[in-house]
C-alpha cells in the first residue's frame, strides 16, 4: 500500500491541535513560521510513537510492544531501526512520509570521535538521545496555508496496512476538527531568580584559558558555553509557548519526552537533506537588537564590518565545508551564500550556506552523524576544540550544542541545533549560553554576549499563563 497523505478542511493551529493532545508524552511539535525562508515553510506535529529509543552512553533503549536493551554505538543502532521503516520508493514530496523526530544530544559526539573522554559531569541524568518513530504527521504548509495529514500504516515489525492507516488518518482528522477545550493568556510575572553554573568571573577566565590555547597554537576558535537555571512552575508546554512568544524562531521545537521536555526557539539549521542533496547554515557573530531603529541599524553594520566576526564565520564555513565533503560526490561541496545577515527579535546574526551532494552509499543517518556536532558551537579544528571544551565547562551539555528534528523515512530530513534552547523538568527550567572565542575576543564582551542570548529565557520566565476556556469549533 501507499502511505495517504490528505489535505484537512480544518482550520487550527499547531498550537491549539497540540494542546488537544493534552500533554500527551512523545507528542513532539516542529514549529516554524513567521520567517520567510524556505527552511521555515512547515512545521510539523506528531504522537503516539510506535517505537522510543534512548541512549546513556553505550546503553541503548527501545519502548515499543515490549522494551528491549542493547549495548553499542547509539548511531549504528538508529541507522539499522531506519532501514526497517524506509520509504524509498513512495509519493515524491518536500515533506516526511513519517520519520524519526528527537533531539541528538552532544555527548553523542564520544561516538562519532571515540578517543574523545567524557569527564563532565551529567547533573540532570538526561539520556542522551530520545527518539520516537512515527509513523504518521500532521504538516502545515504556512505558504500556502494548508494543512496535510500523512498516514503511513507502519507498525513496529515494519509492516505497514490499509487498516492502520485509516485510522491514523481518522484520529488526526477528528482531532483536527474538535481543538482544543483549553487554551491561555499571557500575563506578567515579576522577575525569577536566575542563576549561572559560572560567575561572571569564572567565565571570563575560562575564556582566558581558551585564548591561551589559541595563541599556542591548538585551536583558532573554540566555543564555550555555561548553563543558566531557574524556577518555573508552569509546564514544558507552558513554557515553550511563552518562548515563543518572548522570543520566535525558525527552527522552534517542543518535545515531550514524560519527565522532561525541550523548548527551543533556535534560529539555526544545523542540516537538511532531501534524497542526495545535502545543506547546511552555520551562525556566527551576534549583536542585540535595539528598540531604537537608529542604534539597531548601528548594531547591524558594527556586525558587518567586525573583521573579528566575519573571519570567524569563514573559518567555521570551510570546517563545515570539509566536513560535507566527507559524506559528499567529490567537487559537489559549494557555498552559494557567505556572510549573510539575519535578525531575530533578541539578536542579530552572520550566516553562511554550505551545499553538496551525497555519495551514493552514504545514508541521512550516516552524513548525519558525520558532522555531528555542528562546527559553529564546537571550534576549529573541531576534535581539539570538543577536548577543550570537555576540559572547560564541568556539566554537561546533554542536549543543548546537539541536533534537534526529524529523518524521514522517504529521506527528507531536517535538523536544527540546539540552541536558544529550554529543558524543563521538575519545576525548574534550564538554558545554556555560549560565545565563539578567538585570539583577539575581549572575555568581558563575550560574557555580555552569552546573557544577551539569554534574553528570550529571561523573557519567558517573566511570562505566566491562566487557562481561559474557548469554544470548541
Amino acid at each position: 500500500m501507499r502511505p495517504l497523505v490528505q489535505e484537512a478542511n480544518a482550520a487550527i493551529s499547531p498550537e491549539a491541535l497540540l494542546e488537544s493532545l493534552e500533554g500527551k508524552t512523545g507528542s513532539v511539535l516542529l514549529r516554524s513560521s513567521h520567517f520567510d525562508s524556505q527552511q521555515a515553510r512547515y512545521s510539523f506535529l506528531a504522537a503516539n510513537p510506535f517505537l522510543v529509543f534512548r541512549s546513556f552512553g553505550s546503553r541503548c533503549l527501545t519502548e515499543g510492544r515490549q522494551s528491549r536493551e542493547y549495548f553499542g554505538n547509539p548511531w549504528h543502532l538508529l541507522d539499522s531501526l531506519m532501514t526497517q521503516y524506509e520509504l524509498l520508493d513512495e509519493l515524491d514530496l518536500p515533506f516526511p512520509l513519517g520519520g524519526c523526530f528527537g533531539y541528538w544530544g552532544y555527548d553523542l559526539k564520544n561516538f562519532v570521535e571515540p578517543r574523545l573522554r567524557r569527564t563532565a559531569v551529567n547533573d540532570l541524568e538526561l539520556p542522551d538521545c530520545w527518539i520516537g518513530f512515527y509513523s504518521s504527521v500532521v504538516v502545515f504548509d504556512h505558504r500556502l496555508d494548508k494543512t496535510w495529514i500523512v498516514s503511513t500504516g507502519l507498525n513496529e515489525d515494519g509492516d505497514r496496512t490499509a487498516v492502520t492507516a485509516m485510522e491514523e488518518l481518522e484520529r488526526w482528522n477528528s482531532r483536527l476538527r474538535s481543538g482544543p477545550g483549553i487554551s491561555a493568556l499571557l500575563k506578567r510575572n515579576e522577575s525569577a531568580s536566575i542563576q549561572s553554573s559560572l560567575s561572571r568571573n569564572e567565565f571570563i577566565g575560562k575564556v582566558r584559558k581558551a585564548q591561551d590555547y589559541i595563541r599556542y597554537g591548538h585551536v583558532y576558535q573554540v566555543n564555550l558555553s555555561h548553563r543558566l537555571e531557574a524556577p518555573f512552575s508552569g509546564s514544558g508546554w507552558d513554557f515553550f509557548q511563552n518562548l515563543q512568544q518572548a522570543s520566535p524562531a525558525p527552527f522552534s521545537a517542543y518535545v515531550n519526552c514524560g519527565d522532561f521536555t525541550i523548548c527551543s526557539s533556535s534560529p539555526e539549521m544545523f542540516l537538511r537533506m532531501s534524497g542526495a542533496q545535502i545543506q547546511t547554515r552555520p551562525i556566527k557573530g551576534t549583536r542585540p537588537r535595539d528598540p531604537d531603529p537608529t542604534r539597531d541599524a548601528q548594531l547591524s553594520y558594527e556586525l558587518q564590518t567586525s573583521a573579528k566576526e566575519t573571519s570567524e564565520l569563514v573559518m567555521i564555513t570551510d570546517l563545515l565545508r570539509n566536513d560535507l565533503g566527507k559524506v559528499s560526490e567529490f567537487g559537489s561541496v559549494q557555498v552559494p551564500d557567505l556572510i549573510r545577515l539575519e535578525r531575530y527579535p533578541q539578536v542579530q546574526h552572520l550566516v553562511s550556506t554550505v551545499e553538496g551532494r551525497l555519495r551514493g552509499d552514504m545514508t541521512h543517518f550516516g552524513a548525519f552523524a558525520s558532522a555531528f556536532p555542528g562546527g559553529s558551537v564546537t571550534g576549529a579544528p573541531k576534535i581539539r576544540a570538543m577536548e577543550i571544551i570537555d576540559e572547560l565547562e564541568p556539566i554537561s551539555r546533554g542536549p543543548y550544542t546537539g541536533a534537534l528534528g526529524y529523518l524521514g523515512f522517504n529521506r527528507e530530513s531536517q535538523l536544527s541545533i540546539i540552541i536558544r534552547t529550554a529543558i524543563c523538568a521538575a519545576g525548574r527550567a534550564f538554558f545554556n549560553v555560549g560565545a565563539g572565542i578567538v585570539a583577539d575576543s575581549e572575555p568581558e564582551a563575550e560574557w555580555d554576549e552569552t546573557m544577551a542570548k539569554g534574553k528570550g529565557f529571561e523573557e519567558a520566565l517573566k511570562l505566566g499563563r491562566y487557562p481561559m476556556k474557548v469554544s470548541r469549533s
